[in-house]
């Protein structure tokens, strides 16, 4: 009973809607993986669901990248 309570209280419903929001941030064509039984089609799905758990990762882009140097300066 306490895990029925533990679902539909505010931190579960925020743990829900922040999985809900992974999966439909996820699932463009370019994103989703193919259907196959082969060890790459699992590496693909298991790249998925980690998606899907770390999304806000994907808002961020840094703007210092060790391989590009500024123009004019050499290493």
């Amino acid at each position: 009973m306490d895990y029925i309570k533990t679902i539909f209280s505010v931190k579960g419903l925020v743990v829900a809607g922040y999985i809900l929001v992974g999966v439909f941030y996820n699932t463009a064509p370019p994103h989703l993986p193919t259907v196959a039984f082969s060890l790459p089609a699992l590496h693909s799905w298991a790249q998925y669901f980690i998606s899907i758990l770390l999304w806000p990762l994907s808002f961020w882009h840094p703007i210092f990248s060790v391989g590009q140097w500024p123009a004019g300066s050499t290493p």
